[in-house]
This record gives C-alpha cells, structure tokens and sequence, in this order.
C-alpha cells in the first residue's frame, strides 16, 4: 500500500508496531556499533510504519499501539541492558532494551501528541516478564536471574501472553477512545 492510495484494503484503521532487532551487551563491554545498531532498530520498529501509515490512520481517526517494555522504565539489577539485556532476548517481549524501548515510550507519547489533533490515538504496552515458549526454556533454573525475580512480582508469577495481547486489544478498541499518550504496564505489579 504506497502513500498515494488505499490499496486493496480501503485504509488503515489501526497500527500495532512490534519488532525487534537487537544486539546484547553491558556499557562497559559492548561495541558502540551494537548499542547504534539497537538504538536504531527499536525505534525503527515505529517511525516508519507510523509514518507510511498516518495519511490512513487521519483519514479513520484510527490508533497506534506499541510494545515498550518495563526495561524502558527502570534499569535493572539482573540484566546488563543499556541498550539490550546481556541474557536472552526472549526474556522480555520486545527484547527489553532500556534505553531502546524508552525511546519507543518516548514516541508514542509524541505520536499522541501530534495525533490528537486528527483524532489519532497512540498508546504503549510495555509488559515484563511473559511466559512464553521461548522464556520457558531460559527459566527452568531456580537461580536464573528472572525466576528470582518472578519471586518479587505482587502477582507472583511470570505473565501470560494473552495478559499482554489483551491489554493492546483494549487500547485499540473504541473502549479506550479517551485514551491516548499513555503507557499501560502489564507486569503483575
């Protein structure tokens, strides 16, 4: 669908923006080039698809969601993650990354700011820890880093997928139509 048309669909009425591309590393290990390349690529995962996308989403008064992470909120004593945590990147959905999934906390709050005038809402989920096929296979020791602190979380377990889906559905939906610039953090506490 190019920027001149509506391309077979008719249009645009909500824009999830989800990806990864990531490299790990601690500050005082990790090559500057892996931190850029990160610092990059998080980002990357929503300007440009907001951008092809916003003549469309005017057009329907339509929504942006994004995926932060609760590592672009806090730093972390478990993980070397400046730009990306040292340990696995299934991890955290996203791939956790502070500073790179700050900055997409950051955006979206932009994006609500210059939507709200065309009727566009934006808003992040940043979830923690989720349970997913991949994590299971980095938590089964007691003393890996995330099973500890599955420990501290209120709820006292690890997330489901469907916990983190369901919260972008709602902020897609016409329920959440006075919602805009916000960061819903699904993190069990």
């Amino acid at each position: 669908m190019g920027r001149g048309g509506r391309g077979r669909f008719g249009g645009i009425d909500i824009l999830y923006a989800n990806a990864d591309a990531v490299r790990f590393g601690a500050v005082d290990t990790q090559p500057y080039e892996d931190f850029g390349f990160t610092m990059r690529a998080e980002p990357d995962s929503v300007w440009p698809a907001a951008h092809i996308a916003w003549p469309y989403l005017v057009g329907s008064r339509g929504c942006i969601v994004t995926v932060g992470s609760t590592a672009g909120l806090t730093g972390s004593l478990s993980n070397q993650r400046t730009a990306f945590p040292q340990l696995s990147a299934s991890l955290e959905p996203g791939g956790a990354p502070m500073a790179s999934k700050g900055a997409v906390i950051a955006m979206t709050r932009q994006l609500a700011a210059e939507g709200a005038p065309h009727g566009i809402r934006a808003n992040c989920v940043s979830p923690g820890v989720i349970d997913t096929e991949a994590t299971r296979g980095d938590l089964p020791a007691d003393d890996h880093p995330k099973r500890i602190n599955a420990r501290h979380i209120p709820f006292g377990r690890i997330g489901l997928p469907e916990e983190a889906v369901n919260a972008a559905v709602f902020l897609a939906s016409d329920e959440a139509s006075y919602i805009t610039g916000a960061n819903l953090v699904v993190d069990g506490g």
